[in-house]
């Protein structure tokens, strides 16, 4: 597989001179789920910024199809690759229509008004928004402001998708949907990254998973391979059980007093 994004001894440093990100080397390549895991303050985040280029690195490279991602124009960058940031917050009270159509920015001038309108509402559709449209942003829920952000990343179009813990404020059936899309996104040839703090909901979709533990990669693998007792407890501090579902993915069950 080609590799869509690749980390290079990437580091990034706080201006304190902390390390939160140090020194990992990961590849996401096309037709690929990749699950980013690691408890709160491992550095998902940061290198998720690192790979979408909007931060620089202070060591290493990043590149996007072979290319340093920070010398992209920032135009073409757009139409390559989504973002989706864990704020979803809007400075204006805008028509959650509105907030989805904002996807399709980066192809003004470049796309038909038919496949503009088909993009959007294909959006609107995947993430179960119709209801919303004529709603204010500022007026939704968390959960549902989680889905309109996301139908704009979706309405974007673009081969690669970095999506920073788009599950976390979801209910049971949409943490499954989104899910379920970003396994679709990779099937057909796109590349997916993906926070999530659910080691079970992404040992059921991930190609493959990434721990990040103190700002280093402490595991990179197939869930399977990856999702070890041993290996849980020294990132997260915790004892579990890894049992098999039965869908054959493999559970991952807090050892409980």
């Amino acid at each position: 597989m080609t590799a869509a994004y690749r980390a290079e001894g990437v580091t990034y440093r706080a201006p304190s001179g902390a390390a939160l990100v140090d020194d990992v080397t990961l590849e996401a390549p096309a037709g690929h789920l990749l699950a980013l895991l690691g408890p709160n303050g491992a550095g998902k985040s940061t290198l998720l910024s690192l790979m979408s280029g909007d931060l620089r690195a202070s060591a290493g490279e990043v590149t996007l199809s072979g290319r340093g991602v920070r010398e992209w124009p920032a135009a073409e960058l757009a139409r390559r690759r989504a973002v989706l940031t864990q704020a979803n917050q809007m400075a204006f009270a805008f028509r959650v229509r509105d907030v989805v159509e904002m996807g399709r920015h980066p192809w003004r001038g470049l796309a038909t008004e038919e496949a503009d309108v088909h993009a959007v509402e294909t959006a609107i559709d995947e993430t179960d928004i119709r209801h919303l449209l004529e709603r204010a942003f500022p007026s939704l829920s968390g959960g549902e402001k989680a889905r309109v952000s996301l139908a704009r990343v979706l309405a974007q179009e673009t081969p690669v998708m970095l999506l920073d813990e788009p599950t976390a404020a979801l209910d049971l059936r949409h943490q499954e949907e989104v899910m379920r899309m970003a396994r679709e996104k990779a099937r057909r040839g796109g590349a997916v990254v993906i926070v999530v703090h659910d080691l079970t909901l992404a040992a059921a979709y991930a190609d493959s998973i990434a721990i990040m533990s103190r700002a280093r990669l402490a595991a990179h693998g197939a869930p399977r391979d990856v999702l070890t007792p041993a290996l849980v407890r020294d990132v997260y501090g915790i004892d579990v059980h890894i049992v098999d579902g039965p869908d054959g993915s493999p559970l991952v069950v807090p050892v409980r007093a």
